[in-house]
C-alpha cells in the first residue's frame, strides 16, 4: 500500500447547496494523473459532502467553526471523493468558515480520507482542505 499523493490535488472551487441544517457542499478538483499498482487514470473528480448540520446562509457562516462526529455516529457528514470506480469514504471532523467577500466565503475543513475501504491501493490520509464557497 502506498501514499496518496495528495499533491497532486487543486480544489478549484466549492459550491454549497440544500435548507438549513441538511446543507450539502461539493468540492471539485482539478484534474490529475493518479498511478497505483501498474493502472493510470486521468481523475476529474470532487469531494461530495451532504446531511451537514449547519445554516445554508453565508452570513451565518462567516467566522464559524463547527465540529462533526465520523460515521457511523449520529450528526456525521456523508462525504466521499470518487476515483479508481469507488465512492471512497471522506470523514470530516470540522469546518471552520473565514471572512465572507462579496463572491466567496473561504473554508478549512480537518479531513480524513479512508481510502484502505475501497481498496484502491493508498493508504487512508488525513487532509486540510482548504478552499472558497462561490456564490
Amino acid at each position: 500500500m502506498q501514499d496518496f499523493p495528495i499533491e497532486k490535488v487543486v480544489y478549484s472551487k466549492s459550491i454549497l447547496s440544500g435548507n438549513a441544517g441538511d446543507v450539502s457542499i461539493e468540492i471539485f478538483l482539478s484534474r490529475f494523473e493518479l498511478e497505483s499498482d501498474g493502472y493510470t487514470e486521468s481523475v476529474q473528480t470532487s469531494i461530495r459532502l451532504e446531511g451537514i448540520n449547519i445554516p445554508n446562509n453565508p452570513d451565518e457562516l462567516e467566522g464559524r467553526k463547527y465540529v462533526f462526529p465520523v460515521n457511523p455516529t449520529d450528526g456525521y457528514i456523508d462525504g466521499s471523493i470518487y476515483f479508481f470506480s469507488a465512492h471512497n469514504p471522506v470523514d470530516v471532523t470540522s469546518i471552520k468558515f473565514g471572512m465572507k467577500s462579496p463572491n466567496s466565503l473561504s473554508m478549512v475543513l480537518s479531513t480524513h480520507w479512508l481510502l484502505e475501504h475501497e481498496n484502491t491501493g493508498f493508504k487512508n490520509v488525513n487532509v486540510k482542505v482548504r478552499t472558497e464557497i462561490e456564490f
